[in-house]
This record gives C-alpha cells, structure tokens and sequence, in this order.
C-alpha cells in the first residue's frame, strides 16, 4: 500500500518515525491522514492501493485514493466503508484523487464528491490581486440531493485542491 508515512509507521500504531513526525509538524500530512492510513493497512493489508489524503469536515471523511483504486478500498458490499464508518464514528465518501491542475480535474472531483448530484460545468473566477477561485455550478433544483450541505462540500473541496472553490447553483 502507497501512503504519505513509510510501511514501518503503517504498522505501528503509536508512534511515528523522525521523517513521517516531521511531515506531521511540517503540515505535510495531517493526523487525519495518519489513522486513516494506519486504518486502510489493517483493513486491506499490503495490496497495491494508493491513499493520497483524507479530507474532514462536519461528520463527512473523504479519502483520496490514486486512479483505479476506489473499488478496492470501498471492498466488496461496501465492507470496508462500514469499517470505516465504525471506527471514525463519520460518513465516509471515498474519490479519485487527480491533481486539480484544470478545470476538468476540478469538475472530475465535484463529480465524483457531488454523486448523485450533476456538476454542471465549472467556471474560474480570478480576482485582481492575480488569485482565482472555482465556481462549481450546479442546477438549482438538484441542490436537495446533494450528499451533504453545500459549505461542507465546498470545505472539502478547498482542502482537496488547495483553492478556495465555491458552489454556485443556477
């Protein structure tokens, strides 16, 4: 299994080595990223699977995973998501993690993040100062059927791509 701390750190449950401890007081990881990491290894063992991060906010956890590897980690029924979901006492929504370079890779996660709501399209607001931020459209009267209150979602989504991004219903 591909994780942000090394193998050793995996199958410790207490303490971290110098260079993950590091990345922990440097904000490169986060504890967050630690239990779930520690979680996933014990649930799926050493299987090629890559977790890239875990997102909270409210009682939502969202686990990046790498391209392909979703089916892997939700487990056959949802087994390990109700693994999960037990252990962190949160709903858990588990996406494909891209590098959130374009607009299509922002799209490619509200979709996924959104399901079963339709993301319209996604618009790139940029401000004076040189900054931008994402508008993620999405058709008014669908905003009942989102997985979670939108300022959860666009919380999530910020901390997934490292930019402010909004929801915007039209």
């Amino acid at each position: 299994m591909k994780a942000p701390i090394c193998e050793v750190c995996l199958k410790t449950d207490d303490i971290l080595c110098p260079a993950d401890e590091k990345k922990l007081q440097d904000g490169i990881i986060t504890e967050l990223d630690v239990k779930i990491a520690r979680l996933l290894y014990k649930l799926l063992g050493d299987v090629e699977v890559e977790f890239r991060k875990a997102v909270e906010s409210g009682d939502l956890v969202v686990i990046v995973v790498g391209k392909g590897d979703v089916p892997i980690v939700v487990g056959k029924g949802g087994k390990n998501i109700k693994t999960l979901v037990k252990e962190l006492g949160k709903r858990v929504r588990v996406i494909e993690g891209l590098e959130a370079d374009t607009v299509e890779d922002i799209k490619k996660l509200a979709t996924d993040l959104f399901y079963p709501v339709t993301v319209f399209g996604v618009n790139v607001v940029y401000r004076p100062n040189g900054e931008y931020t994402y508008k993620v459209l999405v058709l008014g009267k669908e905003q009942k059927r989102l997985p979670e209150k939108p300022e959860i979602l666009e919380s999530v989504l910020s901390q997934i791509t490292g930019k402010e991004v909004r929801i915007v219903f039209v």
